[in-house]
C-alpha cells in the first residue's frame, strides 16, 4: 500500500490539503492555479497557513508553500513523495521541522515507484529566509518560482527551520527552459537553521544551493547531481563538516562551486565559506564531462581544510575572475592539509585558470605552507559508483596526523570525511539511482 491510510494527516491537523472537506479561512484564498488533489490519498497542494504536522506519508502535488508564521512539521520516518511539478517551498516567515532519525529517516522522493524514478521527477525543497545577503539592497526572488517567493533581509540569525536524517532525492523540475530547481536551495537562512545529516541524490541541478546567509551543516551527503554537488553564491559564509560527494560516471560539474556575485565581484558581504573533513569523488578519469574538484570565481573568498578530491575529470581547482585572484593574493582563499589525487584526465592539468590569466594556481595549492598533498593516492576502499567506500586503508596519506582544522570546526586528526567509523554507510542514506 503506497501510503500510511491511518491519515494521522488527519483534515484536523492538515486544514490544508486539498480535495474536501478543508476549512478555506487557513487555506490560499486564490485556488484559481492549484492542481485538484485528493487529501484521502494523502495528497497534498496549495498554501500551508497554520502549524501543521505530517506523521504519515504525503504526495506533494503542484507548489505547496509553508506562509508566514507558520510550522510544518515532518515526523520521523515520515516518506513525501512529490508528482511532477511539484516543490515544497517554505516562505520568509515559514519554518520546516523535519526531524528524523538515523533508524527512520525522512525521505523527499519521486511519487514514481521505486526502479521507475529519475532526476527531475518533482522540483525539491525550497527555503526562504532573511539573513543577509550581497545582492543589491539586499533581497531577491527565488529562482523559476512565480508570486511572493522573496529572500534576504538583516537578521543573520534567522531561522529557516531543522533537517536532520533527512534525504532528498530525484528533485530537479524544470519549471521553465533550463531552470530546474536544486536538491535542497536555502536562500538566506541564518545561523539558528539546523542542517545536520542531510542527503541529496540524484538531482537534476545542483544537489544544494546557499544564496546568502551563514548556517552551519555537518554530515552531509550529494550524489549523482548532474550540475554541482554544492553551489555557495551571494554571500553565503556558513561552516560545512564531514562532507561525501560523489558524481555520477556519466555527468557532474562541480564538487564545489563558489561564487561572490556576477553583477558586483566585490559585493559585500563576501561569500566566505568555510569547509573541512570532504571526500569527493569526481565522475572518473575517461569520462568526458565537466567534473572538478573546486569551482572559485566572481571575487569569492574561502577556505577547504583537511579534505580529498579524488578522480575529477577536469582538474583538482579552477579558479576565475582577477577579483578572485586577488582574494587568493590577499590570504582570504586558504586551501591547507588537503589531498589532490587524479584530478586531471580531461589532460588540461590539475590547475585552471581564466585564458591569459598570469596568476601562479599551482604554486597557489601546492606552497609548501599549506601542506596540501597532490598526486599521493588517498588509498581509498572503493570509488564505485553506488557501491563507494571512502574509508582511508593503512599508510594511507589521509591518517598521517594532519593538523586539525582551525578554530570553529570540530577537531580531527584525518584528512577526509571518514576516518575508521565510516557514517557514509549509514542506512539512511541511500545510494540507489532509480
Amino acid at each position: 500500500m503506497l501510503f500510511k491510510r491511518a491519515l494521522i494527516l488527519s483534515l484536523a491537523v492538515l486544514p490544508f490539503a486539498c480535495g474536501g472537506g478543508e476549512d478555506e479561512s487557513e487555506t490560499s484564498s486564490d485556488t484559481s492555479t492549484e492542481p485538484d488533489c485528493d487529501a484521502a490519498a494523502g495528497e497534498i497542494c496549495g498554501s500551508i497557513t497554520a502549524d501543521a504536522v505530517w506523521d504519515a506519508d504525503v504526495v506533494l502535488v503542484g507548489i505547496v508553500s509553508v506562509e508566514d508564521g507558520a510550522t510544518l512539521t515532518v515526523n520521523a520516518g515520515v516518506t513525501v513523495r512529490g508528482k511532477s511539478g511539484s516543490a515544497l517551498v517554505i516562505k520568509q516567515g515559514g519554518r520546516i521541522e523535519a526531524v528524523g532519525t538515523a533508524d527512520a529517516p525522512i525521505v523527499f522522493t519521486s511519487s514514481q515507484e521505486e526502479g521507475k524514478r529519475q532526476r527531475g521527477d518533482w522540483g525539491g525543497l525550497v527555503l526562504l529566509g532573511s539573513a543577509p545577503t550581497n545582492l543589491p539592497g539586499g533581497s531577491g526572488v527565488a529562482e523559476g518560482l512565480a508570486g511572493d517567493f522573496n529572500y534576504g533581509g538583516s537578521d543573520a540569525a534567522y531561522n529557516c527551520g531543522t533537517l536532520k536524517y533527512v534525504r532528498v532525492e530525484f528533485a530537479g523540475y524544470e519549471l521553465t527552459t533550463d531552470n530546474e530547481l536544486n536538491g535542497i536551495t536555502a536562500y538566506a537562512c541564518g545561523t539558528a537553521t539546523t542542517f545536520e545529516w542531510v542527503q541529496v541524490a540524484m538531482g537534476k541541478d545542483d544537489g544544494i544551493e546557499m544564496f546568502g546567509g551563514s548556517f552551519n551543516g555537518k554530515y552531509i551527503v550529494v550524489t549523482g547531481a548532474v550540475d554541482d554537488s554544492i553551489d555557495i553564491d551571494q554571500g553565503w559564509s556558513g561552516t560545512l563538516q564531514h562532507i561525501f560527494i560523489q558524481h555520477d560516471p556519466t555527468v557532474g560539474n562541480y564538487s564545489f562551486e563558489i561564487s561572490n556575485q556576477g553583477d558586483n565581484v566585490d559585493a559585500t558581504p563576501r561569500t566566505t565559506p568555510h569547509i573541512a573533513n570532504v571526500t569527493a569523488i569526481g565522475s572518473g578519469q575517461t569520462n568526458d564531462t565537466k567534473s572538478a574538484g573546486i569551482k572559485l570565481k566572481e571575487g569569492a573568498a574561502g577556505e577547504i581544510y583537511n579534505s580529498i578530491f579524488v578522480n575529477h575529470y577536469k582538474g583538482s581547482v579552477d579558479l576565475t575572475e582577477s577579483a578572485t585572484e586577488t582574494q587568493a593574493s590577499s590570504g582570504a582563499i586558504k586551501l591547507a592539509n588537503n589531498i589532490f589525487y587524479q584530478n586531471n584526465g580531461s589532460g588540461d592539468g590539475d590547475y585552471i585558470t581564466d585564458d591569459g590569466s598570469t596568476f601562479d594556481l599551482q604554486g597557489f595549492v601546492e606552497d609548501a605552507a599549506n601542506n596540501n598533498t597532490v598526486g599521493a593516492d588517498p588509498l581509498l576502499g572503493s570509488l564505485t559508483w553506488g557501491a563507494p567506500n571512502v574509508t582511508p586503508s593503512a599508510g594511507s596519506p589521509a591518517l598521517t596526523a594532519p593538523a586539525s582544522p582551525p578554530s570553529g570546526f570540530e577537531a580531527t586528526d584525518y584528512i577526509g570525511a571518514v576516518k575508521d567509523s565510516d557514517w557514509t554507510q549509514a542506512a539512511w542514506i541511500s545510494y540507489a539511482d532509480r
